[in-house]
């Protein structure tokens, strides 16, 4: 796991560098705002320790522009500006948590793992949903909406919707919704797939404007995601 530190203090980089790699982070030390850019571009950045008083630019205002650019790493910022108003101020910009110097190295881990603990549990809320034009699928709770209204969905329309939105915009097999939905390894040549989508279309269609499945001739169907 590449940790990115931004740090032109060199006895507290050095420390950071040989304490986090001693317990298994790959360390990624600059000091200067342009090397950290540099770094982030080239690397695969996990998490960033941001010392906010760089010599050649303002730390706080650097990393609201990563921010906008897209930056999705936890950033933790270290400074020996420790007033509420600084702390504030490292937030607001975008920081994940503020650390005032100095500090113990063991502090600094231990933040950094909840920063990164945090970051996967998001991670993981974000897999559970499912987005597809106007549709929302929930799969840990299985339930979805479209444009924000319930579906009343039976088990095997959940599924089915499930499936769909698996792979948006693009057409699945009547085998694999066999597979994914019946369990079925063979197509028992009946009218169940299109039994069960016709109500699911109705559903979709009252909660909403525009089919939402369209069918695929001589493959299945597909989940619209411009509707």
């Amino acid at each position: 796991m590449q940790i990115l530190v931004v740090e032109d203090d060199y006895q507290i980089a050095e420390r950071v560098a040989k304490d986090l790699g001693r317990n298994g982070y790959e360390v990624i030390g600059v000091a200067t705002a342009e090397a950290a850019h540099d770094a982030l571009a080239s690397h695969r950045i996990e998490a960033v320790v941001l010392d906010r008083l760089l010599d050649d630019g303002d730390a706080i205002t650097m990393l609201a522009s990563w921010r906008r650019a897209g930056l999705k790493a936890p950033v933790l910022v270290v400074s020996s500006l420790g007033g509420v108003a600084d702390r504030i101020a490292g937030l607001a910009a975008g920081a994940d948590d503020y650390l005032s110097k100095p500090f113990h190295t063991e502090e600094l881990e231990a933040r950094l793992k909840a920063l990164l603990r945090a970051r996967d549990r998001h991670a993981q809320r974000e897999a559970d949903i499912l987005i597809c034009g106007s549709i929302r699928v929930d799969r840990r709770h299985r339930t979805a909406t479209r444009n924000g209204t319930p579906l009343m969905l039976q088990p095997r329309e959940y599924r089915l919707l499930e499936t769909l939105a698996l792979s948006p915009a693009q057409a699945v097999t009547r085998s694999m919704l066999l597979e994914k939905v019946w369990n079925l390894s063979f197509d028992p040549r009946t009218k169940i797939i299109e039994t069960h989508i016709s109500r699911l279309r109705d559903k979709l269609d009252l909660a909403g404007k525009g089919e939402a499945i369209e069918t695929v001739r001589g493959i299945g169907y597909r989940l619209r995601d411009d509707v």
